[in-house]
């Protein structure tokens, strides 16, 4: 980190992970009354356009020639997050430093609803800067699109987490994060699926390539022999990866299974939500379903009513399968019986972040992970769910990416992770997960 201190402003340069390098100036808090006398609801049009998301995903595509200008305090950018700026200035101090903004590059100014940013871009205009519009980064992420820089900590959920723990970003930028697993050296698998690879994070949170061309897997598991097993999607299958590859289940009925739990027995159950890409135009839907594929290599049909079976996980003492249904506003649990198979459907708790969307209703319930004391955690559409075992909520922990699934990892399975669009996330708890192999 390379900082000076110019006036009331103090610049620095970083490498951010996900646009290169960027150059950041923190501006001085005597300039805050002053900015608060210039709020985002402009009193007239900004004279540049105020870009939609579309727009402003194309330049961030292309960070070497633009440069991103927020003009908001840093406890605005702290609370709700930016993109990856090159200075971050209030608007009162903007034209004292021109000099040390780049003309070779287009200019985009941000602000919270491109109030002050659009003031900002006619001034930069004005002054012969190549500016091409302003960005609210409100209506941006409101539209789905992803701010950076934003603290996030958890609530105080007893037992789970201590209150204002900060929600840690391992890495970003993968291209895709499902299934992850914990490693007995504390290191973490997941998959990064449509890199069609597996990826370690060790302990140290260091990125490493650790196994590729794995037909595209999904989601992972351990076997009490060390075995490496995977969810399989192309093509479709419940196979084993490691030490020697071979195919536990495949072919038809399988369509796309997504993911799986394994007991201590040998017992798999895994969910298929029905859908694949390489399925012939103009063919019925696969219809979902979630299975059972027993410790012989026999499959059973569980259920074919769940709308969009997802994420699976086992109680600590494996008498309990969750499953997970996107499309539901409840998680399914079932009641394992000695034999392996499956009774006693029933709903186990109800999902916050559950909504009618475009699409139909959903819950975004993805990936599941329970901890030694039994409760459940789900990845939703509101973060990351957790339910004691009796399916009461206790609490939620808000993300900055809608997560995909969970894992506890680290030596004592102290660290929740979670994966999704991407980014990898590490939580200090005050609990472990469960010690077994599986997943």
């Amino acid at each position: 980190m390379f900082a000076r201190r110019i006036g009331s402003v103090s610049f620095s340069t970083r490498v951010l992970g996900w646009a290169g390098v960027a150059l950041i100036a923190l501006a001085a808090t005597d300039g805050a009354a002053r900015a608060q006398a210039a709020p985002d609801a402009a009193q007239a049009a900004p004279k540049v356009p105020v870009l939609d998301r579309a727009q402003v995903d194309a330049l961030l595509a292309t960070p070497d020639k633009v440069a991103f200008i927020d003009v908001r305090r840093a406890d605005e950018i702290a609370a709700l997050g930016s993109l990856p700026v090159f200075l971050n200035i209030q608007i009162t101090e903007l034209d004292r430093f021109l000099s040390y903004i780049p003309r070779d590059r287009q200019v985009v100014t941000i602000s919270n609803h491109a109030g002050r940013a659009g003031k900002a871009a006619s001034l930069l205009k004005a002054a012969g800067f190549n500016v091409v519009g302003a960005i609210g980064v409100e209506d941006y992420a409101a539209h789905g699109g992803a701010l950076y820089g934003r603290k996030f900590v958890t609530p105080a959920i007893p037992g789970v987490v201590a209150a204002d723990t900060r929600v840690e970003v391992v890495r970003e930028g993968f291209d895709g994060t499902e299934g992850p697993i914990a490693l007995a050296d504390g290191s973490l698998l997941f998959t990064e699926n449509r890199a069609d690879r597996i990826v370690k994070i060790g302990a140290n949170g260091a990125p490493s390539v650790y196994l590729e061309k794995t037909g595209g897997a999904n989601a992972l598991a351990l076997d009490a022999k060390g075995e490496l097993l995977a969810v399989q999607t192309a093509p479709s299958a419940i196979a084993i990866l490691q030490p020697k590859a071979r195919a536990l289940a495949a072919g038809k009925p399988l369509n796309r299974p997504n993911d799986f739990a394994l007991a201590r027995t040998g017992d798999i159950y895994f969910s298929d939500p029905g859908a694949n890409a390489a399925q012939a135009a103009g063919a019925a839907p696969a219809k979902p379903a979630f299975y059972w594929l027993d410790k012989r290599s026999k499959l059973h049909l569980v259920a074919d009513d769940i709308r969009r079976p997802n994420g699976v996980a086992l109680s600590p003492d494996e008498k309990t399968v969750y499953v997970a249904n996107t499309a539901g506003e409840s998680l399914v649990a079932f009641t394992v019986k000695p034999d392996g198979s499956l009774t006693d459907r029933r709903d186990f708790a109800k999902l916050a972040g559950f909504k009618q969307e475009a699409n139909g209703p959903s819950s975004g319930a993805d990936g599941l992970v329970v901890d030694e004391a039994g409760r459940v955690y789900v990845a939703s559409n509101a973060g990351i769910e957790i339910f004691s075992p009796e399916g009461q909520p206790l609490g939620v922990i808000a993300l900055p990416k809608k997560p995909q699934n969970l894992a506890f990892a680290s030596k004592d399975r102290s660290k929740l992770y979670a994966v999704g669009r991407g980014s990898v996330y590490r939580i200090a708890t005050l609990t472990h997960g469960v010690d077994r192999p599986g997943k």
